[in-house]
């Protein structure tokens, strides 16, 4: 090749909070910076370690709300419904566009929308031969042209 290895052409990327850890002259940072440096530098240990436990709480919770592990757990029924839910929703009623599955597959999960997600799957159920009606999903760019009070 060129002759670089992977380890000369890596760049490091600093943020905010990872400056906080080096030993910078304090005229070159922030008075901002230099109190949380100081504070995280005395002797109040713990709150490095609640923030640990704090994110560290933060991240079961995503974990245990993650959509693609509640497929997973679905019977063999349920995810034929959840399957046929998708492919139901995932086109807008109103422009035809594709929804995005991501936000369809964090709906069908989502405690809070679960009447009217039972509501999309009643209609789903409902087949009449006599009367035709267009219900679905809008798209993003439908939903705020219909919804967004702007």
């Amino acid at each position: 090749m060129n002759g670089k290895s992977n380890l000369d052409t890596k760049k490091l990327h600093f943020f905010n909070q990872a400056l906080e850890y080096f030993d910078y002259p304090s005229t070159n940072i922030s008075k901002c910076i230099e109190n949380s440096r100081q504070e995280l530098s005395s002797n109040n240990s713990d709150l490095l370690r609640d923030e640990m436990l704090t994110e560290l709480e933060h991240l079961k919770e995503l974990i245990i709300n993650n959509p693609d592990a509640k497929i997973k757990n679905l019977s063999e029924s349920d995810r034929k419904l959840y399957f046929k839910f998708i492919n139901t929703f995932s086109k807008c009623p109103i422009c035809g566009n594709q929804n995005h599955y991501f936000h369809l597959k964090n709906f069908y999960f989502n405690e809070d929308k679960k009447d009217l997600k039972d509501s999309l799957l009643n209609l789903m159920r409902m087949t009449h031969k006599r009367v035709k009606f267009s219900y679905g999903v809008p798209c993003c760019d439908c939903f705020k042209m219909l919804f967004d009070e702007d």
